[in-house]
This record gives structure tokens, C-alpha cells and sequence, in this order.
């Protein structure tokens, strides 16, 4: 994946420390309302009604240090998008950071051999801060085609240390492969059925929850 990210041309931005931007001190009259940190950035969002959740990933490769945008759809067609940030900018009232963004695209050819790509369309989306631990961000796109946009319904985010995806997997994921897997097995016996059913829900969440939980080597 190091090669994939220096391909793409991921070393171009380091995101966790806001493009370079430190935060300037403030009074205590502006103090009073929730700006955007570094701090803010190194951390997971999590939307339960929405069954979404996203992070940005810092990396470094080559030398260099690099974000990539991870969204977590867990809804009712798991997948999980991965963004490249091309550039983000800082609202006046440090309270919004607007970030654009292009996914990775992956395609299979018939020799199994994966080849990516970045998209041609630029997206773009808006993170803002209303409290110390809750965040504002919109969703748009069809519910097998879901990611952060300008538009579209917005979810209020809660900030978190530690990834949502186990959960959020289990949780949300699970009863829809259970489903699925069901009915591929039902020309098998009812205990059968639901012993393959469960088997492959099981590796199905472990699967999302590892793809969320992206590792560099």
C-alpha cells in the first residue's frame, strides 16, 4: 500500500497538523466557542442514526507524511471509501475545516490483478465543531453509494478515541449479511443454513472492521 500512496500522490498533504496551521491562542471571550484542533484530527467520528463513521488517516511513507480520509458506511450495504485529501481550509472562526477530496478507486481485471485510481471528480466536504466532543458533517448519495459531501442530510458526529468499526460491525453489519447469507443457504437444512449464514456474516464484519481499520506496512 506504501507504493499505492506514493503512486497517488498521497505525500502531498500532512493533515494532521492542519496544513502546518498551529492554532493561535485566543481570548477568553472567543475561548468560549469549540474550535477545530490538531488534537480534533487525530480522532474517529461516529453517527449511530446515520451508521456511519470516518477518520483521517495519517501515514508516513517514503520519508514523507501523508493523510488519507476513511469513510465507514456500516448501513445497509457495508463498504468502506478511501479519500485522498487534495486540499483543506480553516474557517475565519476556526470552527469548520472544509476539506476536498478525490476516492481511490479500485478495479479487478480477469488475471485477478488490482489496478487503482483516483477519481476525476474532486468532492468535498465540511467538518464543524459545535462542542468539545460533537462535530456537524452531511451525508449525501444513494444508500448503496453513500460519503460526505456539501450536501444532503446532516448528522451530528461524536468525537471518539477508539474506532467505532468493532461495534458498529456487529452491530449494524452483521444482521445484514445474516440476512443475505440466509437466503444464498437456503437449498441447505435450517441448522446448516444458519451455521454458514452466521459463519460468513462473522468474516463479513471482520473483513469491514479491518478495512476501516486500515493498517500501512
Amino acid at each position: 500500500m506504501k507504493r499505492l500512496m506514493v503512486k497517488l500522490g498521497l505525500t502531498v498533504m500532512a493533515l494532521g497538523t492542519l496544513g502546518g496551521v498551529v492554532a493561535p491562542s485566543v481570548s477568553a471571550s472567543a475561548a468560549k466557542k469549540p474550535t477545530i484542533n490538531n488534537t480534533d484530527l487525530k480522532r474517529y467520528y461516529k453517527n449511530a442514526k446515520s451508521k456511519t463513521a470516518f477518520y483521517f488517516k495519517t501515514y508516513k511513507s517514503g520519508g514523507k507524511t501523508g493523510t488519507m480520509l476513511i469513510f465507514g458506511d456500516f448501513g445497509s450495504t457495508p463498504n468502506v471509501k478511501y479519500g485522498v485529501p487534495t486540499s483543506t481550509k480553516l474557517s475565519k472562526n476556526r470552527q469548520t475545516l472544509t476539506t476536498k477530496y478525490k476516492l481511490i478507486q479500485f478495479k479487478t481485471a480477469d488475471n485477478n490483478k488490482t489496478t487503482t485510481s483516483l477519481t476525476k471528480k474532486t468532492y468535498t466536504f465540511k467538518l464543524t465543531k459545535k462542542s468539545s466532543t460533537k462535530f456537524t458533517a452531511k451525508i449525501a448519495g444513494t444508500k448503496a453509494n453513500r460519503r460526505l459531501a456539501t450536501t444532503g442530510k446532516t448528522y451530528t458526529y461524536t468525537k471518539t478515541k477508539t474506532s467505532p468499526a468493532a461495534a458498529y460491525g456487529k452491530k449494524y453489519v452483521k444482521p445484514v449479511l445474516y440476512k443475505q447469507y440466509m437466503k444464498a443457504f437456503e437449498s441447505l437444512d435450517a441448522t446448516n443454513q444458519k451455521k454458514y449464514a452466521n459463519q460468513y456474516a462473522n468474516t463479513g464484519v471482520k473483513t469491514m472492521t479491518n478495512n476501516f481499520n486500515y493498517k500501512t506496512k
